[in-house]
């Protein structure tokens, strides 16, 4: 049974080393996304000096500006960073993305492709592997392998204790390479088995949900608004609060045909640190402005709990600096294992080739 164990680990390990090095590699850079944004693109995502607006002025402000598109979807910076908006042109439900000054209420950008930043792109690579709802199924099923290479190694290295720090640096390159795999396997084991699990939920579940459930965006067509512009913004940001105690609100869903009312997603400072910045809910009728719901995570069913951990858990943000840079550095073992796991089976491979 082990030496079988064995050669579907390393099967595992030779189907998913290039896609595992292009998801490794992308997933351990984008932990600092903002940060990298905030470097090669500053213009366009710093916020300048000053309070920001009310928010009925810089839906007003960005209305006047956006006059051929739709406002579907308005994240909030946190301090010092710009506002993302997300829009559909009229006769269209192709979204896109524009930034916004809240100081200013000035957009920074024109709409555009939710690819445009080079992180978006990464992070299209990362998620899709650049190959739309294909890659959502390609990089699932990636996923579930690395998945089965993490409980597989830990089953076959269960005694590594014993041999933990063992580096035979004078013994070859190939037991240096192997002492190597095993280490970084080991000490990345538990971060591997999170990243790998919350990865397959969401890409599996996605390409469910755009694939097989009959989804079909043309009915959303973009023709008209579908909130009443008599609404008044500020006074339902204000209501989350009183709705519930501590919310803070990060995302604004805007309504269209296929998701009708006014949300604010966000979260409770008083919440946990697995809970992510946008789990709790808090609903409003779209002509009329009267509450109509609200979620609050903390008393949410298990599996809404569940998956809404998969968030910090999966970025490593749960706890600050200290798990983003652990994150980021694990997450980059995998690029080295596919590595040296590739070379060690290219060894193997040429010793059995018989000499002439």
């Amino acid at each position: 049974m082990r030496r079988l164990l064995w050669k579907w680990h390393g099967l595992a390990g030779l189907i998913t080393a290039l896609p595992l090095f292009v998801i490794a590699l992308t997933g351990s850079l984008l932990v600092f996304k903002a940060e990298l944004d905030s470097l090669l693109m500053p213009e366009v995502v710093n916020a300048s000096t000053g309070p920001r607006l009310t928010m009925n002025q810089l839906v007003a402000s960005a209305n006047q500006q956006l006059s051929d598109s739709e406002i579907l979807g308005w994240q909030f910076g946190q301090s010092g960073e710009a506002d993302t908006l997300f829009v559909a042109a009229m006769g269209s439900y192709d979204w896109q993305k524009v930034w916004l000054d809240p100081a200013s209420g000035s957009l920074l950008t024109p709409p555009v492709s939710l690819t445009w930043a080079i992180t978006d792109w990464l992070l299209d690579l990362h998620y899709m592997l650049l190959l739309d709802h294909a890659g959502l199924l390609i990089a699932g099923i990636m996923a579930l392998l690395f998945l089965f290479l993490g409980i597989s190694g830990i089953v076959l290295h269960r005694q590594f204790w014993r041999t933990f720090f063992t580096l035979r640096w004078r013994k070859g390159l190939r037991l240096l390479l192997s002492d190597t795999h095993k280490l970084l396997g080991i000490v990345g084991a538990p971060v591997f088995l999170v990243l790998g699990f919350t990865g397959a939920w969401w890409n599996l579940e996605h390409f469910y949900e755009e694939e097989l459930s009959g989804h079909d965006d043309s009915q959303y067509i973009i023709s008209q608004s579908y909130y009443s512009p008599a609404l008044d913004f500020d006074a339902l940001l204000a209501d989350t609060r009183r709705q519930l105690p501590t919310f803070v609100p990060t995302y604004l869903r805007l309504p269209d045909a296929s998701y009708p009312g006014v949300h604010f997603f966000g979260y409770r400072e008083d919440g946990g640190v697995l809970r992510s910045r946008f789990g709790s809910i808090v609903s409003y009728h779209d002509q009329s402005g009267v509450h109509t719901s609200t979620l609050d995570v903390a008393g949410a069913p298990a599996l809404y709990q569940f998956t809404d951990s998969f968030r910090p858990l999966h970025y490593g943000d749960f706890g600050g600096l200290t798990t983003r840079i652990l994150w980021c550095i694990i997450g980059f073992f995998p690029c080295l294992m596919a590595l040296s796991g590739f070379w060690m089976w290219r060894q193997r491979s040429a010793r059995k080739v018989p000499r002439r």
